[in-house]
């Protein structure tokens, strides 16, 4: 660990197993996520997860204590916020362009939990897919046999039919993966050789603000065109992210999307992100109040102001590429799972 990554470092363990474990393990960041950690645990544990590494962010909502009672979970603490800066110095040792507390964070848990192994590191909202019996030390055999020591994954949005499933979905304390959930069923990146994927389609949300009129990153002409010759609106958010690795010392999260390792140009995985669930609402209210979040919070103030005027005329989330969710397949046949042919 080199002297600027130490420097920062303050993280306690306050529950759990204190060891380095042996076995396959995951690591993340988690704040008031008790809306989905009850079958995030369950989900990753059946593919092959044996250990569970958490920074908890000051949570309130119970997480902690949730948390706590798992034998399989450790829990560190920080004097520091998710939302707190470093200084220009420290962020130039450590390699990385960004003062985000969040990224030194994730580059700490991964140099004491995940070190010269495979893990993975992802959000409590974030569920990746493999083939039907695979599980990650399968996937890492792969992975070995082709030198690679990062896999990107592709972020697919699952949303309900319409605005209204928003609304039925409010009282479920746990997201419901009975309920028919939809993605946008296009091919969204293509792999490259030593270099990030490349985006081939903008996604969901670049399709809604576009269609709503909200898209802050298109100019009013490119709007009107893509409107009305049904062309792709230009892209709004980063949506391909390290999500498997081999961390080396001294190792660079340049972003949350962004990794300074040598990257697997066959695999490609699926990543279902629950950004549209039923505490959407409460979570984006709450982040526009308190702050915290990278560039001023602006991708909340975007669902925001798209989600309210969604609701006037309870508006559809489906496209005509939209494709209901039930397994891996669903992902391998629309490009969004390359490699496992």
């Amino acid at each position: 660990m080199n002297d600027a990554l130490r420097a920062l470092d303050d993280l306690k363990v306050v529950a759990g197993p204190k060891d380095v474990p042996s076995g396959f393990v995951l690591t993340g960041l988690v704040h008031n996520e008790l809306h989905f950690l009850p079958v995030f645990l369950p989900h990753y544990r059946a593919l092959g997860v044996e250990r569970f590494v958490f920074i908890d962010d000051q949570s309130h909502d119970g997480t902690s204590e949730f948390l706590a009672a798992q034998d399989d979970v450790t829990v560190l603490n920080s004097n520091r916020r998710f939302g707190d800066h470093i200084s220009d110095e420290l962020a130039a040792e450590l390699g990385t362009p960004h003062n985000r507390m969040d990224l030194v964070w994730r580059m700490l848990l991964l140099e004491k939990f995940g070190l010269q192994k495979w893990s993975l590191h992802l959000d409590a909202d974030e569920f990746l897919d493999l083939p039907d019996g695979m599980q990650f030390q399968d996937f890492a055999r792969l992975l070995d046999a082709e030198q690679s020591e990062l896999v990107w994954a592709c972020m697919l949005d699952m949303y309900p039919r319409q605005h209204s499933g928003l609304r039925d979905m409010q009282d479920d304390i746990v997201v419901d993966f009975a309920r028919d959930w939809y993605f946008d069923g296009r091919q969204h990146l293509r792999l490259r050789t030593s270099a990030v994927p490349k985006k081939i389609y903008g996604g969901c949300r670049a399709r809604l603000l576009n269609h709503h009129g909200l898209h802050r990153k298109a100019h009013w002409f490119q709007k009107v065109v893509c409107a009305r010759l049904g062309m792709d609106p230009p892209f709004y958010n980063a949506f391909h992210k390290p999500v498997m690795l081999k961390w080396s010392a001294g190792t660079t999260f340049i972003s949350s999307h962004r990794v300074d390792l040598p990257a697997s140009d066959k695999f490609l995985l699926p990543l279902r992100h629950y950004k549209f669930n039923g505490s959407v609402c409460k979570r984006i209210a709450i982040v526009l109040a308190t702050g915290g979040h990278p560039n001023g919070s602006l991708e909340y103030r975007d669902l925001a102001a798209l989600l309210e005027k969604m609701a006037l005329h309870d508006d559809p989330f489906l496209h005509a590429t939209s494709v209901k969710f039930t397994n891996f397949d669903d992902f391998k046949r629309t490009g969004n799972a390359l490699g496992f042919d």
